[in-house]
Protein backbone atom coordinates (compact mmCIF):
# COMPACT_ATOMS: atom_id res chain seq x y z
CA UNK A 1 0.00 0.00 0.00
CA UNK A 2 1.40 3.38 -1.00
CA UNK A 3 1.89 5.97 1.73
CA UNK A 4 -0.79 8.63 1.88
CA UNK A 5 0.18 12.10 0.77
CA UNK A 6 0.38 14.46 3.67
CA UNK A 7 -0.85 18.03 3.59
CA UNK A 8 2.76 19.19 3.48
CA UNK A 9 3.63 17.15 0.38
CA UNK A 10 0.43 18.23 -1.36
CA UNK A 11 1.22 21.84 -0.52
CA UNK A 12 4.82 21.56 -1.71
CA UNK A 13 3.69 19.84 -4.92
CA UNK A 14 1.23 22.65 -5.55
CA UNK A 15 3.96 25.24 -4.90
CA UNK A 16 6.31 23.37 -7.25
CA UNK A 17 3.60 23.27 -9.93
CA UNK A 18 3.01 27.03 -9.63
CA UNK A 19 6.75 27.66 -9.67
CA UNK A 20 7.13 25.52 -12.81
CA UNK A 21 4.25 27.38 -14.43
CA UNK A 22 6.17 30.64 -13.94
CA UNK A 23 9.68 29.38 -14.67
CA UNK A 24 9.58 26.44 -17.10
CA UNK A 25 10.26 27.49 -20.72
CA UNK A 26 7.66 24.94 -21.86
CA UNK A 27 5.01 26.39 -19.52
CA UNK A 28 1.58 26.96 -21.05
CA UNK A 29 1.97 30.61 -19.97
CA UNK A 30 4.87 30.98 -22.40
CA UNK A 31 2.44 30.67 -25.32
CA UNK A 32 -0.81 31.79 -23.72
CA UNK A 33 -2.57 35.05 -24.51
CA UNK A 34 -1.77 36.62 -21.13
CA UNK A 35 -3.44 39.86 -22.14
CA UNK A 36 -6.77 38.09 -22.61
CA UNK A 37 -6.35 36.08 -19.41
CA UNK A 38 -5.41 39.05 -17.24
CA UNK A 39 -8.09 41.31 -18.64
CA UNK A 40 -10.88 38.80 -18.10
CA UNK A 41 -13.11 39.99 -15.22
CA UNK A 42 -12.96 36.52 -13.61
CA UNK A 43 -9.20 36.94 -13.15
CA UNK A 44 -9.78 40.10 -11.14
CA UNK A 45 -12.71 38.69 -9.19
CA UNK A 46 -10.68 35.63 -8.18
CA UNK A 47 -8.29 37.82 -6.17
CA UNK A 48 -8.83 38.62 -2.51
CA UNK A 49 -9.40 42.28 -1.57
CA UNK A 50 -5.83 42.43 -0.26
CA UNK A 51 -4.47 41.06 -3.54
CA UNK A 52 -6.63 43.49 -5.51
CA UNK A 53 -5.31 46.42 -3.45
CA UNK A 54 -1.75 45.18 -4.01
CA UNK A 55 -2.34 45.00 -7.77
CA UNK A 56 -3.92 48.45 -7.95
CA UNK A 57 -0.94 49.89 -6.06
CA UNK A 58 1.32 48.65 -8.89
CA UNK A 59 -0.45 50.78 -11.51
CA UNK A 60 1.79 53.75 -12.37
CA UNK A 61 -1.16 56.15 -12.49
CA UNK A 62 -4.93 56.09 -12.21
CA UNK A 63 -5.73 56.23 -15.92
CA UNK A 64 -6.52 52.49 -16.08
CA UNK A 65 -8.44 52.35 -12.78
CA UNK A 66 -12.18 52.89 -12.51
CA UNK A 67 -14.72 52.97 -9.73
CA UNK A 68 -17.38 50.29 -10.25
CA UNK A 69 -20.01 49.28 -7.71
CA UNK A 70 -18.22 51.34 -5.09
CA UNK A 71 -14.98 49.44 -5.61
CA UNK A 72 -11.83 50.34 -7.53
CA UNK A 73 -10.83 47.98 -10.30
CA UNK A 74 -8.80 48.01 -13.51
CA UNK A 75 -10.48 49.50 -16.55
CA UNK A 76 -10.21 46.44 -18.80
CA UNK A 77 -11.43 48.34 -21.87
CA UNK A 78 -8.60 50.85 -21.63
CA UNK A 79 -6.03 48.16 -20.77
CA UNK A 80 -6.92 46.18 -23.86
CA UNK A 81 -6.05 49.12 -26.07
CA UNK A 82 -2.90 50.10 -24.14
CA UNK A 83 0.34 49.29 -25.98
CA UNK A 84 2.35 49.15 -22.74
CA UNK A 85 0.02 46.50 -21.31
CA UNK A 86 0.16 44.56 -24.59
CA UNK A 87 3.98 44.72 -24.64
CA UNK A 88 4.27 43.86 -20.95
CA UNK A 89 2.17 40.73 -21.39
CA UNK A 90 4.14 39.68 -24.49
CA UNK A 91 7.47 40.35 -22.76
CA UNK A 92 6.43 38.37 -19.68
CA UNK A 93 5.47 35.34 -21.83
CA UNK A 94 8.73 35.66 -23.82
CA UNK A 95 10.74 35.87 -20.59
CA UNK A 96 9.13 32.65 -19.35
CA UNK A 97 9.91 31.01 -22.68
CA UNK A 98 13.53 32.22 -22.48
CA UNK A 99 13.95 30.94 -18.90
CA UNK A 100 14.32 34.41 -17.41
CA UNK A 101 12.18 33.64 -14.37
CA UNK A 102 14.29 30.67 -13.32
CA UNK A 103 15.85 31.20 -9.87
CA UNK A 104 19.42 30.64 -11.12
CA UNK A 105 18.95 33.04 -14.06
CA UNK A 106 17.50 35.72 -11.78
CA UNK A 107 20.33 35.32 -9.29
CA UNK A 108 22.92 35.75 -12.06
CA UNK A 109 21.02 38.73 -13.46
CA UNK A 110 20.97 40.49 -10.08
CA UNK A 111 24.70 39.84 -9.60
CA UNK A 112 25.41 41.35 -13.03
CA UNK A 113 23.14 44.30 -12.19
CA UNK A 114 25.12 45.00 -9.02
CA UNK A 115 28.43 44.71 -10.91
CA UNK A 116 27.22 47.13 -13.61
CA UNK A 117 26.03 49.55 -10.95
CA UNK A 118 29.44 49.41 -9.29
CA UNK A 119 31.04 50.29 -12.63
CA UNK A 120 32.72 46.93 -13.29
CA UNK A 121 32.02 47.21 -17.03
CA UNK A 122 32.63 50.94 -17.51
CA UNK A 123 36.09 50.55 -19.07
CA UNK A 124 34.81 47.90 -21.47
CA UNK A 125 31.85 50.05 -22.53
CA UNK A 126 34.06 53.10 -23.08
CA UNK A 127 36.56 51.08 -25.13
CA UNK A 128 33.78 49.49 -27.19
CA UNK A 129 32.25 52.88 -27.92
CA UNK A 130 35.59 54.36 -28.95
CA UNK A 131 36.42 51.38 -31.16
CA UNK A 132 33.03 51.20 -32.89
CA UNK A 133 32.71 54.94 -33.45
CA UNK A 134 36.44 55.54 -34.02
CA UNK A 135 36.42 58.53 -31.70
CA UNK A 136 37.93 59.34 -28.31
CA UNK A 137 35.44 60.04 -25.56
CA UNK A 138 35.98 63.34 -23.75
CA UNK A 139 36.98 62.78 -20.12
CA UNK A 140 33.74 64.31 -18.78
CA UNK A 141 31.66 61.81 -20.83
CA UNK A 142 33.58 58.73 -19.79
CA UNK A 143 31.83 56.49 -17.31
CA UNK A 144 32.59 57.12 -13.65
CA UNK A 145 35.65 55.40 -12.25
CA UNK A 146 35.78 53.62 -8.90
Amino acid sequence: MAPRATAKTKKSKKKDAVSALLTCPKSPLAVADLRAILSHPMAWDSLSSEEQAEMLALFPDGKHIIEADGRRRPNFDSLLSDDSFRKGCADFAANISDGRHDDAWLEDAWKAHVRRKRGSFDHHLDATFEKEWNVRLPVDLKARRS
